[in-house]
């Protein structure tokens, strides 16, 4: 089945447009001349632009231009000037299906679990909210039908381009650092997507990095977890310390990324950036359904991964969880070894 203009649309958070990037890979092969478009929110876009083989990506925009029911209709005539022939709804919203049903795009592509699901007219039946697969496993099942050939787990790339630009910008935000030389990212917070390792397990972690290694530790965040930076790193003289909150633009932080010695950090989007970047990871996360490392973690990765050994409880959310946070009981004595292995792989 040949297609001539393809649309992928992710319009949630960062990682969840990262878990979905693959596909553009995926498609690429198996259809070649097709053009493949992809419909994102603003704030993500700056990732996609460094993503190979994108013909184009259109920016999604809820609350100024595709406002309501009218802005929905305003996005649907974008799209059919773009002549689709497909289009594939990864995070099923009403008036997203909407625009695909008036752009009159002959395969709509989306779950059909959903009461705006017969605006689509490919249908996939598949709950994600039982989390029995990985995120990304869960996108490939919408794309399922019209490939030919399913790639193997280790056959799926991420394909995002290091081009000069991004080390231009990444040299910059080290110089500013005064950073020379190698570096570690830890980012101690989640944007309140998931619960958190606490702040004093971190500051553990950061002061046996400083020991152990020349390297540089730059703890990360956006603005508003720049009390949790400061509490964890306010007992800590270190000349290699380094702080940033909200400093950096994602496409920035990115390129910072992509030249790391280590991740380390909670569920949180940046991690799948790392992973993307084949950045070598330690990632903590909650066993709960929602936010379990099976469904959310680092695709084909999960050795990178430390879980407290709890059952896992079923909604995720640290109000209701029956151990406080369950984080929590991630002991010194799981990480260690982890840091140790990290630091003796790539020293």
């Amino acid at each position: 089945m040949e297609f001539q203009n393809i649309l992928l649309i992710r319009t949630d958070r960062i990682g969840d447009v990262v878990l979905t990037s693959p596909l553009i890979t995926i498609l690429h092969r198996e259809l070649p001349r097709s053009k493949i478009f992809f419909l994102t929110r603003e704030y993500t876009a700056p990732l996609l632009k460094h993503y190979e083989f994108l013909e184009e990506i259109i920016i999604y925009q809820p609350q100024k231009e595709h406002r309501g029911f009218r802005g929905h209709i305003k996005l649907g005539k974008i799209l059919k000037e773009k002549k689709i022939d497909i289009a594939f709804l990864f995070y099923p919203r009403p008036g997203l299906a909407l625009a695909l049903f008036m752009a009159e795009i002959p395969f709509r592509v989306g779950s059909g679990y959903r009461w705006f699901s017969f605006f689509l007219n490919y249908r996939i039946y598949e709950h994600r909210k039982y989390g029995q697969k990985h995120e990304l496993e869960y996108n490939l099942s919408l794309i399922r039908k019209f490939i030919k050939k399913v790639p193997e787990k280790s056959e799926i790339q991420f394909h995002f381009r290091i081009n000069e630009y991004l080390k231009n910008l990444q040299n910059s935000a080290l110089e500013k650092l005064k950073i020379s030389g190698a570096y570690i990212i830890i980012h101690p917070g989640s944007g309140g997507s998931a619960p958190n390792l606490p702040a004093e397990m971190f500051t553990r972690i950061v002061q046996y990095l400083l020991e152990k290694t020349p390297a540089f530790i730059i703890l990360t965040g956006d603005q508003s977890e720049s009390e949790l930076i400061q509490k964890i790193s306010r007992n800590i003289k270190e000349a290699k310390l380094r702080q940033i909150s909200g400093d950096w633009d994602l496409e920035t932080y990115t390129a910072v990324i992509s030249g790391a010695k280590l991740f380390i950090s909670n569920s949180t989007g940046p991690l799948p950036i790392a992973r993307a970047m084949g950045i070598p990871l330690i990632a903590f996360y909650c066993p709960a359904i929602p936010c379990s490392p099976e469904r959310w973690g680092p695709y084909n990765q999960l050795d990178s991964v430390i879980l407290p050994q709890v059952e896992p409880c079923k909604n995720g959310n640290l109000e209701k969880c029956p151990y406080g946070n369950c984080l929590g009981l991630i002991s010194w004595e799981m990480i260690q070894p982890r840091l140790d292995a990290k630091l003796k792989k790539n020293p």
